[in-house]
């Protein structure tokens, strides 16, 4: 998860109203029947493999690599895969992984991503089992995920006499930076066999044995805007009008939402001076939203606002990428169904709403979604009682290893009952 704009503990506090804000989502479609003998056989799997899953979480947790660099968890994971007769396909996308649990029996594909990459810190690790990477930690909970894209490997690979369809498993590499997804899109990881549906999950501070996740926009995505400024004038002066120009994106929002105009989503936008060569001025921004018409708006106040500057003679270049992370934007009909299959394998209070999209934080699972309909959900990984909060890049993060079952008996729910939706029935 890349964190966005702003100081940690603003990061922190509008994250925690996952926690506080969460509510219960009511039953709505029932999911398609998923045959008991093959759910309850993958769950009697991860339950038997529960120490040796967790064993290899502390591992990838020993063992961080930041984005881009994900060599060896890259490696670990692909030597698990293959020892479970798995295709596998290495080296998508950087160290991208890919993984196919293919069916006797005919059906769609559906997928799973897990990310793999960790981000620096230098804080102390507060587990037995710290980190031995100097700098490097995963205090975003991605050794989870990999951890429980594995443990769905784990469930499934027996099973392929009885699975109807295929299970494609995504190992992505560089999420913190925001480039892994749209690498492994471009090295065609859909090209060979496109999914109908693609699921993932993200730590969070809930209660362990809860998964959060809400249809439409549930994460920001973020634009970047990066200034050049040269020739006449004073550069520096300018360099700061431009940093307070696109600041003021968030300024106009606020004013727009107070006259009952502003765009629904919320914005938070961000800037600063960056070193450039020569005597010129670079100047780097953010722009976060939940809501494509708040970033429209704020792009047509950012330009509006630059393009006063070139009235003082100097030279103002402007390059602006849309959706640099793309956000999470989720499916309506696959949430009610996966929320459904969740309750149905967990337990009425398993599957919660969560009713905010925060836009302090943003994610590239978005670039997935743009190709085919998915659903990322917050999973639980904290534990009051222990004093384990599992906060996102929070430095005394912690989460609770029961999460990478409850992860796993979830998701390989959902994606059996997404299979089973177009499964053909047996002769």
């Amino acid at each position: 998860m890349m964190s966005g704009g702003g100081n940690i503990e603003r990061k922190v506090d509008h994250y925690m109203i996952i926690a506080i804000a969460v509510g219960l989502a009511g039953f709505a479609t029932a999911p398609a029947e998923i045959p008991d003998s093959l759910l309850a056989k993958a769950e009697r799997r991860l339950r038997a493999e529960e120490s040796r899953l967790i064993a290899f979480r502390r591992d990838l947790h020993q063992h961080p690599e930041v984005s881009g660099a994900e060599e060896r968890t890259a490696g670990q994971v692909a030597v698990r895969l293959r020892e479970l007769g798995l295709e596998v396909r290495p080296g998508v996308g950087g160290h991208g992984v890919v993984a196919l649990i293919r069916g006797a029996r005919p059906g769609p594909v559906v997928a799973f991503r897990a990310d793999m990459d960790a981000v620096p810190s230098t804080a102390p690790d507060p587990v037995d089992f710290r980190s031995l990477t100097p700098g490097v930690r995963h205090i975003c909970g991605h050794d989870i995920h990999t951890t429980v894209g594995v443990a769905i490997a784990e469930a499934l690979a027996g099973l392929r006499a009885e699975l109807a369809g295929t299970v494609m498993l995504v190992f992505q590499p560089a999420e913190e930076n925001v480039t892994g997804a749209k690498a492994m899109l471009a090295e065609g990881l859909f090209g060979r066999e496109k999914p109908v549906a693609i699921y993932a999950v993200h730590t969070a501070p809930l209660p362990v044995g809860q998964l959060g996740t809400r249809p439409g926009a549930m994460m920001a995505s973020i634009d970047a805007v990066r200034v050049s400024i040269t020739g006449a004038g004073n550069l520096s002066t300018l360099a700061d009008s431009a940093v307070r120009i696109i600041r003021s994106a968030s300024t106009t929002t606020r004013a727009a939402a107070i006259q009952g105009t502003a765009p629904e989503g919320g914005l938070v936008a961000d800037a600063m001076v960056r070193p450039a060569e020569g005597a010129g001025r670079s100047v780097q921004g953010s722009i976060s939203s939940a809501s494509a018409d708040a970033r429209a708006l704020a792009r047509r106040t950012i330009f509006a606002g630059l393009d006063g500057l070139r009235s003082s003679g100097a030279d103002v270049k402007v390059e602006y990428e849309d959706r640099m992370a793309a956000g999470v934007v989720n499916d309506a009909g696959l949430v009610e169904r996966g929320n459904a299959a969740i309750r149905a394998a967990l337990g009425e209070g398993s599957a919660v709403t969560v009713p905010v999209a925060p836009i302090v934080f943003s994610e590239d699972f978005g670039s997935f979604q743009d190709q085919v309909p998915g659903v990322l959900w917050f999973l639980g990984v904290s534990n009051a009682e222990k004093g384990w909060v599992g906060m996102p890049h929070s430095p005394n993060y912690v989460a609770d290893e029961a999460a990478i079952v409850v992860a796993a008996r979830a998701m390989t729910a959902v994606l059996l009952e997404r299979l089973s939706r177009e499964a053909t029935p047996r002769p």
